[in-house]
C-alpha cells in the first residue's frame, strides 16, 4: 500500500468516528429534551432523530415538540445538555478534518 491509500483511510476512520459521535450525541440530547417536555416514549424520539439520511426523522421531532412546553429540567440536565452540544462540535471538527484528509488523499 502507498502513502495516500493509508492517509485515506487513516482519515476515513477520523470522518466515521467524528459522524457516530454527532449520531451518538443528538440520540442523548433528544431524549433528555423529549423527557423534560413529558412526551411519552423519549427513547423512541431518540432513535427516530438518528434514523434517516435526509433527518427527516429531527425535523419531524422538532415541528411536533412545538407544542410541548419544557416542564422540568433540572440543573444537572442543563449542564448535560450543554457539555454534549460542545460533543458535537468535537465530532463535526472530526467529521469535517477526516474528509478533507480524504480529498486531499484521493487528490495527491
Amino acid at each position: 500500500m502507498d502513502f495516500t491509500t493509508v492517509l485515506a483511510v487513516i482519515c476515513g476512520a477520523v470522518a466515521f468516528s467524528g459522524a457516530l459521535c454527532v449520531v451518538f450525541q443528538i440520540y442523548y440530547m433528544t431524549v433528555i429534551d423529549a423527557s423534560a417536555r413529558k412526551l411519552k416514549h423519549p427513547k423512541f424520539w431518540g432513535f427516530l432523530t438518528m434514523s434517516g439520511n435526509n433527518s427527516g426523522g429531527l425535523i419531524m421531532y422538532l415541528i411536533g415538540r412545538r407544542k410541548y412546553p419544557i416542564i422540568n429540567i433540572s440543573e444537572s440536565e442543563k449542564k448535560e445538555l450543554e457539555r454534549r452540544k460542545k460533543a458535537v462540535g468535537v465530532g463535526l471538527l472530526f467529521l469535517v478534518t477526516g474528509i478533507i484528509g480524504m480529498v486531499c488523499a484521493i487528490l495527491l
